[in-house]
């Protein structure tokens, strides 16, 4: 296993010097801000000598002799359709990657994307929207939480007005933090409470949706509209793969680009992630593994992602969501 890590000013020249110095096997690892500006992206390459490798595909080239039944059997685990398995499966062993957690990695880094906020371009509101239930609130409060230790400004506003001890509930982790609590009822409300605040990230809390109602979802994109919001789709732990494909599909209108899962201490099967990403073409942002507001909140990239699909034996420390180390 070969890993080396890069520094350049853009992302893009950091792939670039990748491709370059490693080729197009690599495997991005993790991806960091630099110290001094620019990205810190640490790739791996698994080198294999097809001489010394005992099993051998030879139209793929080298593939672990267990390395398919391990991720067909995770994956199938984690209840993610056929096709999409397929994909991962051929992508996988195409890497030629002994490892299965980078194997899987290498299979997830090229047919998803990920992204984490910005820690400077605070241009657009973030707007966190999803069913009822699914943890927006406590979800807000977490990354506003990570912002006020990052020592970054923020402001928090709240659209759900009407479901009761909504604003409470948002109010009362917001003043842990000294942070004053914005409301917003209207369209007009949001615009108003929004103007004139790129120097901050603004996180927006939003009433809990039907995905298959015109009305909430026309309501939801009006606010989105008003104030040219980043929607972030938060969906629970335990959602039926089905269910979370066709929430995905019915909210398109609202442009959504990131997604965050909650509640990931609470259940053991996470394939509901991999088909809402693919079917909404969302990139994976966080995971939420705690119910505490100062904890559980973790970036997900390829390698993160791919340790929380497999089981311990297959070479993660733990399968215990809550004790593992996100890159």
């Amino acid at each position: 296993m070969r890993l080396k890590t890069f520094n350049a000013p853009t992302m893009a020249e950091a792939m670039r010097m990748i491709r370059e110095q490693l080729g197009d096997d690599a495997i991005i690892v993790s991806t960091q801000k630099g110290e001094s500006g620019g990205v810190r992206v640490t790739a791996a390459l698994d080198m294999v000598d097809e001489l010394d490798d005992p099993v051998m595909d030879h139209r793929h080239g080298p593939v672990a002799a267990d390395l398919t039944d391990i991720l067909t059997e995770a994956l199938e685990r984690h209840n993610v359709p056929g096709r999409l398995t397929d994909r991962l499966l051929r992508t996988a062993n195409s890497l030629h990657a002994a490892d299965p957690v980078l194997a899987l990695a290498g299979a997830l880094d090229a047919h998803f994307h990920f992204a984490t906020l910005s820690d400077t371009d605070f241009r657009r509101p973030v707007m966190l929207i999803g069913p009822p239930g699914a943890g927006k609130t406590v979800a807000v409060a977490k990354l506003a939480t990570r912002a006020v230790l990052a020592r970054r400004p923020v402001s928090v506003i709240t659209t759900d007005v009407i479901k009761a001890g909504g604003v409470e509930q948002l109010q009362a982790l917001t003043a842990v933090l000294k942070l004053r609590l914005l409301t917003a009822e209207t369209p007009a409300d949001l615009k108003r409470l929004c103007a004139g605040r790129t120097d901050r990230l603004q996180l927006i809390d939003t009433a809990g949706i039907n995905p298959y109602d015109r009305d909430d979802v026309a309501a939801l994109k009006a606010m989105i509209d008003a104030v040219g919001a980043e929607p972030m789709l938060v969906l629970p732990a335990g959602c039926d793969p089905g269910e979370a494909a066709e929430i995905a599909d019915s909210l398109k209108s609202l442009s959504i680009t990131r997604l965050m899962a909650t509640r990931l201490d609470m259940a053991r099967r996470l394939g509901f992630m991999l088909v809402a990403a693919e079917v909404g073409g969302l990139r994976f942002s966080y995971v939420c593994t705690s119910p505490q507001v100062a904890e559980g909140l973790a970036p997900l990239n390829p390698v993160s992602l791919a340790r929380l699909l497999l089981p311990a034996e297959a070479g993660v420390k733990s399968s215990h969501y809550g004790d593992m180390a996100f890159g």
